[in-house]
Formats: structure tokens, C-alpha cells, sequence
């Protein structure tokens, strides 16, 4: 739930909670001791969020220009643009190894923080840490909230569906936007095979 960004929490916390989880591995730190890959401790998206947008071009209105620009994209500037967009995916891809190593060297400094503490410590204190989320204990699905059948398009949001109520969460965020005990819920139901109704 961790590593696929489920628990909305700040970067120390979650650098925190993958050493507790290198020391519940390995206990204490050491060179020797074997090393997870960063993707199976800390959650990629963080990282990638890092990283800037890529530039959009703005597309040409004249269709004149659109042809002229197809037909140089497509002969000579064809290799050039191919070139320019390598060079820019393997900046990126460089600049997204130095965001894992300094997350990698965070993650390492708070493990070695964690000396003496044994496996059953290092567990409750990464589960008392998860548990301070209110969706806490919840099984989350992605979906597309739908208000009303017509109007703006569809929300993505999470559907926290908890022990005492069914929750909705903007992704990331650790407070759900609406809780609705199960009392409150008048009915609900697949109405087909991608769609589920909820009404309060």
C-alpha cells in the first residue's frame, strides 16, 4: 500500500517508514547487509513527481504549416527530433538516478539512525507510523466519481471502503473529501460491469 503511493504522507515519513523496513530486514546497518533496489522501499511516483514536466509544443493552426511541419518531421528533421527527444529521455532519466541516490543516502542516514533496534520494534513503530493516516485499515480502489449524468466529466478520486464507513480521498491527500457511515447509504450496487452506484 506504501510503495503504491496509497498512503498520502510527507517525503521524511516515507524515507522513515523504508528504513524501518531496511531494519526489520536486515536489523542494523551494515555495507555488507543485502540491499533492496529503491523501488522496493520508497514509491517511484515521489520520485518521478520530482522531476519537471516535459514541454508541450503548441500545435500549429495553419494547415499549411501543420503539412509543411509533417513533412520535415518525417524526412530530414525527422532523425534530428528523434535525437533531441533521446538526449532529453536520457537527461531525464539521469537526473531521475541522482533523485534515487540522494533518497537512496536519506533513506541509509535514517537506518543507521535505527541501531539496536530489533525486528519487532522496527514493525510497530512502521505500523504505528501507517496508522496515523485516517484511512488507516481502509481497502482503497481507484474510480471515477460521476456527481450527476451530465455536466462535468468524471473525478478521479480513491473509495476508502473502512469497518465503520465508505470514504472518498483526492489521491494524496491524507483527509477523505466525504465520509458516509453505513447508515447513511440508502443503497448501492453494480449497475454494469464497470460501474458502481452509491447513494446517500
Amino acid at each position: 500500500m506504501v510503495l503504491r503511493g496509497y498512503v498520502p504522507t510527507s517525503e521524511e515519513t516515507l524515507q522513515t517508514l523504508a528504513a524501518l523496513r531496511l531494519q526489520s530486514l536486515n536489523s542494523d546497518f551494515s555495507t555488507h547487509a543485502p540491499f533492496p533496489r529503491l523501488e522496493e522501499l520508497f514509491p517511484p511516483h515521489v520520485l518521478h513527481a520530482r522531476l519537471p514536466p516535459p514541454r508541450r509544443r503548441t500545435p500549429t493552426k495553419c494547415r499549411g504549416a501543420r503539412l509543411r511541419a509533417g513533412l520535415l518531421a518525417g524526412g530530414l528533421w525527422g532523425q534530428a527530433l528523434a535525437k533531441q527527444r533521446a538526449e532529453r529521455d536520457q537527461r531525464l532519466r539521469g537526473r531521475l538516478r541522482e533523485e534515487g541516490a540522494s533518497t537512496m543516502a536519506a533513506i541509509v542516514e535514517k537506518w543507521k539512525l535505527l541501531q539496536g533496534m530489533g525486528r519487532p520494534e522496527a514493525m510497530a513503530a512502521y505500523v504505528a507510523l501507517v496508522r496515523e493516516w485516517p484511512g488507516f485499515g481502509s481497502t482503497l480502489f481507484d474510480v471515477d466519481l460521476r456527481a450527476s449524468p451530465v455536466g462535468a466529466g468524471p473525478q478521479r478520486l480513491w473509495l476508502g471502503i473502512g469497518a465503520k464507513a465508505v470514504s472518498l480521498y483526492k489521491p494524496g491527500e491524507p483527509e477523505p473529501l466525504d465520509s458516509f457511515c453505513y447508515g447513511r447509504i440508502s443503497s448501492f450496487g453494480a449497475s454494469d460491469s464497470s460501474t458502481f452506484r452509491l447513494s446517500v
